[in-house]
């Protein structure tokens, strides 16, 4: 038999409970994402000892797929709440990170478990990577198990035996290849960390199943998947593509029902790696052949196409879409919180502010609903909602779904994901309508870099997060910084918003009041009047308060002239307060007002 211990481990100014990992500085308690909290633990158990990454990332992140950038940026959280001890967490080359310092424990409970129990340190250590491997194959059977290969010709048997064999070969490749070599225990363990073992399947499935197109197929869609879920899109349409050609040449170069799921799949991983244009005619393809094919993806395709339709800034079309999905009566509950989510994010822009609230609250409702308060798309729900009401002024009501959103995606996605970077984007938006430029630069900078290190350069996420940092940049003075950030901003622009003209006034929009704050006149004028052009062809309704708002960066633009500053402030004042159900804490018409007084 064997002893657990409870108690505390101490250093510095420090305190951690073990095993609930709950961490104190001098005496107070200092909230933490629970992942950081477990890796502060497992290094105190091994104190002054190095702790592999993947020591670590078993400890903070069991049983999960996640980059080795998360314990990075948990070391980092870390190292900014243990303040005068965070110098005792070194970063040891090429192997991990250690705590260099004199460590007490002090026992406070003592447990008896069965003699083979690992400690918790080595249990984290064996099951992390079998886990995880053990949940893709589960994936995958339930793949198979769920009819999404092809069908064998309407011969039922057939089909049977096909999925039968199937079956046989993953179970084998995932006991031999991938379970076997992942077991950290067994005798000829490599102790692979979860990304190689995930990027050896990639490697070794084209020659282990050369002659079983089918089964490659699965594999592909759920190494898509995982990729996905790392937010690394571009690899997960590399796999799409490849399951995708796959399917076509067993069906003689046809499009059947079977590609439908994968066309479903690639246009949101398009669209989430910032190719809008592919996504497009991928989207309109997969829509097309659902419905020669009466394929029962059809509601699952054409919400996906309406998320592309508001990506691109087609807002009145993706309402409308969705709209005439939110009427039928048999959608599934991820159905209708999808087509929630995109639907209220659509009449956001639209400015229709009286139904968009409304439409948040409810798909917040639907994904607690469905997913629990710690989803990924839970805290979406909160992100999305919070943006909404920093858009609207309500700053106050925003910050707690913002945090929550915060909380949840530092859980379960890690604090460096792309996407868990959202809630932060608000708050600096909202830094920026009351005019705090610095703490929106601290946002801003970081976030723009790890975006493109990991979307790239032509991303929208990139663009807007460069264009409003060159708006801060501006607002605090630093003309040089603005001036870069503008030019390659607008140089991006060229490239990647041609024929989006709903997108394309929203940069124009800032573009112009960035200029104009960094006292560039004439081009600002260039820019306000692309963005009116772009509203005129995008046909926004003549009271939405994007058009008052280029009376407002007019405002702006006229210097000193007392006189042009107040006949330009009027008419923003005007345009805004005649808009139907404009919430008099919209932003801009706060700053008509301040301009106003300028005047």
């Amino acid at each position: 038999m064997t002893e657990t211990l409870s108690g505390i481990w101490k250093f510095g100014a420090v305190e951690i409970a073990d095993p609930s990992a709950e961490i104190c500085v001098s005496g107070q308690p200092a909230p933490m994402d629970r992942n950081s909290r477990t890796v502060l633990l497992a290094l105190a158990r091994k104190a002054g000892e190095a702790v592999s990454k993947d020591d670590l990332l078993a400890a903070g992140w069991p049983g999960r797929l996640v980059h080795e950038n998360s314990l990075a940026k948990a070391i980092s959280r870390l190292r900014q709440t243990l303040g005068e001890d965070a110098a005792s967490l070194e970063a040891v080359y090429g192997s991990g990170y250690r705590l260099n310092a004199p460590v007490a424990f002090e026992q406070t409970d003592v447990s008896v478990v069965g003699a083979d129990a690992p400690t918790p340190w080595r249990l984290g250590k064996s099951l992390r990577a079998p886990i995880a491997a053990a949940s893709i194959g589960a994936l995958l059977v339930l793949l198979v198990g769920g009819g999404l290969l092809l069908q064998a010709s309407g011969n039922a048997k057939r089909a049977a035996d096909m999925k039968a064999r199937q079956v046989d070969a993953l179970l084998a490749f995932f006991s031999v290849d991938i379970l076997g070599p992942a077991d950290p225990y067994a005798s000829a363990g490599t102790g692979e960390s979860l990304r190689e073992v995930v990027e050896r399947t990639a490697a070794t499935m084209e020659t282990r199943f050369r002659d079983d197109p089918a089964t490659r197929i699965v594999l592909h869609r759920a190494l898509a998947n995982a990729f996905s879920g790392w937010g690394e899109y571009e690899k997960a349409v590399t796999h799409l593509d490849a399951a995708y050609a796959l399917i076509h040449d067993l069906n003689s170069g046809r499009e059947t029902a079977d590609t439908v799921p994968v066309d479903g799949a690639l246009c949101q991983n398009l669209r989430l790696a910032g190719d809008t244009r592919r996504a497009e005619s991928v989207c309109d393809r997969a829509e097309q052949t659902a419905l020669r094919t009466s394929a029962p993806q059809l509601t699952t395709v054409r919400i996906t196409r309406a998320k592309l339709l508001f990506e691109i800034g087609r807002y009145e079309e993706a309402a409308t879409a969705l709209a005439g999905v939110l009427e039928k009566t048999d959608l599934s509950g991820a159905e209708r919180a999808d087509a929630e989510w995109f639907y209220a994010l659509s009449l956001r822009k639209l400015a229709r502010y009286d139904l968009a609230d409304p439409a948040f609250r409810r798909h917040l409702t639907l994904r607690q609903t469905l997913h629990g308060a710690g989803h990924p798309l839970t805290a979406w729900a909160h992100a999305d909602y919070g943006d909404f009401l920093v858009s609207i002024g309500a700053y106050d009501k925003a910050a707690p779904h913002l945090d929550e959103a915060d909380r949840i995606f530092a859980m379960t996605l890690g604090a460096d994901h792309p996407e868990s970077l959202s809630p932060a984007y608000s708050r600096a938006i909202a830094h920026l309508w009351r005019g705090e430029a610095d703490e929106a630069r601290a946002i801003l900078s970081p976030m723009l870099a790890r975006y493109r290190e990991t979307l790239g350069a032509d991303h929208y996420w990139t663009l807007y997060t460069m264009t409003e940092l060159a708006l801060a940049e501006a607002m605090r003075g630093d003309k040089g910084a603005a001036d870069a950030l503008m030019r390659e901003a607008r140089q991006t622009g060229a490239r990647v918003l041609y024929g989006r003209d709903a997108k394309a006034a929203h940069f124009h929009l800032r573009w112009a009041r960035a200029l104009a704050v960094s006292g560039r006149t004439e081009e600002a004028a260039d820019e306000r009047r692309r963005a009116e052009d772009a509203m005129d062809r995008a046909r926004f309704a003549p009271d939405h308060p994007w058009r008052a708002r280029l009376h407002c960066i007019s405002a702006h633009m006229a210097g000193e002239d007392a006189a042009e500053i107040r006949k330009e402030a009027t008419a923003c004042r005007s345009g805004l307060e005649a808009a139907q159900v404009m919430p008099d804490t919209y932003p801009a018409l706060m700053e008509a007002r301040e301009l106003l007084k300028r005047g």
